[in-house]
């Protein structure tokens, strides 16, 4: 029948890894092309008892999209678009990757419009994105992609399909549930004219405080759409890597006097005030030991440079962790992003730099400062550092909680951090979690082990 089609047994227990290196393993695979495909899978694994763990580009860094010996629902072939010029909009079927999306509405539109809330892993796909809550390179200005999404299709543990708007309580459960409530088919998202003039600057200070107090003297600047942090140790991989990752070999050498930059871009219809914008920026740097005479700048298209730089510190800690993986199979790559709302965004550097020091521990931090939660990825050289890696991360997210702030929202929980998830998140969250999987999916068909279960 056509199912057994769809459906492809695997001789032996193939492997799925994630960015992570969190692995997984799958006896039975799908690749599903449309959404009525995804609903024979579906029907077909309930049907003989079979659970389910779907996938997209598997950039995440939590390893939910790992199979748990079960099936491995591949949905990177789900892929299409389709702009409607009447109202600026996109659908977009969940494997679809964000370079596919800024592909296609800058066309469409001819080069009038553009999906800005892409994050910087341009090979992600959209269904995964929304199940991680993630947020992109200009979330400063922009917010998360789900902030973009009004209309979001999916298929249910009966098989079903269903369209659903932003006003419909549904479409809420869905967001930032990692897989585990139902499979993410397609979405219609917005779209934003391009702005007519856009800048970036880079500027260096000489530690990370520094540039991290000019970050919070700076948050109440206006035409800000790109707020970033790189620390020292960002600053160090992108020189160990310089000759591996082009995207930094083509950019100058770094400032030999600076350990700490805070990447910006201005927007705006109106040159005239990134100017004055620019001009204020400056003088702000110099109050934060910042170098006047050393800030890096680029107009219009020109800002991907800096915007591939930023995404190439990522890629240098996927290869440094690699390395370490390599070493020993125990060490995956551990990532935290919180946000303590007692705490200045300097002392929340502050707070990381001190807890990584106390514990002899080597981190990067870099990120989303303008928001308040800049990732922390800490490098592991030995499976003891793992452990109290672990252990450390914990202690954040619960500092995190306990301050009335959050954790896990946007690298989200999957199950490389579903035990710390259990131990620390608040009851009314975990109460919450629960009675949602009770509520979707009572037999447990989408996700085991992710999370909760």
């Amino acid at each position: 029948m056509k199912e057994s089609i769809l459906i492809h047994p695997l001789s032996d227990s193939n492997s799925v890894r994630d960015e992570s290196f969190f692995t997984g393993h799958a006896f039975s695979a799908s690749s599903p092309e449309t959404a009525d495909e995804v609903r024979q899978v579906i029907l077909c694994c309930a049907a003989h008892g079979i659970t389910i763990t779907p996938h997209g580009g598997l950039t995440g860094i939590n390893g939910a999209g790992t199979a748990t010996n079960n099936h491995s629902m591949n949905l990177q072939h789900l892929t299409g678009v389709s702009y409607r010029a009447k109202d600026n909009t996109l659908w977009a079927l969940a494997g679809t990757t964000f370079s596919e999306i800024e592909t296609s509405v800058r066309k469409e539109s001819n080069m009038t419009r553009e999906f800005p809330a892409s994050p910087t892993e341009k090979s992600a796909t959209i269904g995964g994105a929304l199940s991680f809550g993630a947020r992109g390179l200009r979330s400063y200005k922009y917010g998360s992609v789900s902030d973009f999404v009004t209309e979001l299709e999916y298929c249910d543990c009966n098989g079903n399909l269903h369209l659903c708007s932003a006003s419909d309580s549904n479409f809420h459960d869905l967001l930032g549930s990692e897989g585990m409530l139902g499979i993410i088919t397609g979405v219609r998202i917005r779209t934003s004219p391009i702005p007519k003039f856009l800048w970036g600057l880079m500027f260096f200070f000489p530690d990370s405080l520094c540039a991290a107090g000019f970050a919070d003297a700076v948050k109440s600047i206006e035409h800000i759409s790109v707020f970033e942090l790189l620390d020292s140790k960002s600053f160090e991989l992108l020189q160990e890597f310089r000759s591996q990752i082009s995207s930094i070999s083509r950019i100058s050498e770094l400032p030999s006097s600076s350990q700490a930059a805070i990447y910006l871009e201005l927007e705006s219809d109106c040159e005239e005030t990134l100017e004055e914008t620019a001009e204020d920026l400056l003088e702000l740097a110099a109050e934060y030991h910042g170098d006047p005479d050393a800030v890096w700048n680029v107009v219009g298209d020109e800002v991907e440079t800096f915007r591939s730089m930023r995404h190439a510190v990522s890629e240098c800690v996927n290869l440094k962790i690699a390395s370490l993986h390599a070493q020993d199979v125990l060490i995956k790559k551990l990532s935290c992003s919180c946000f303590l709302p007692n705490k200045t965004r300097q002392e929340l550097v502050h707070y990381y730099q001190d807890s990584l020091a106390e514990n002899h521990l080597s981190g990067v931090i870099f990120g989303h400062i303008g928001s308040g939660n800049p990732y922390v990825n800490i490098l592991s050289h030995s499976a003891e550092e793992y452990h109290k890696a672990r252990i450390l991360i914990q202690k954040w997210c619960k500092d995190a909680f306990e301050a009335g702030g959050h954790a896990f929202s946007e690298c989200g929980v999957g199950k490389l951090y579903r035990d710390i998830f259990q131990h620390i998140a608040p009851i009314n969250l975990l109460n919450k979690r629960i009675k949602l999987k009770q509520k979707w999916d009572p037999s447990g068909l989408f996700n085991p082990k992710n999370m909760l279960v």
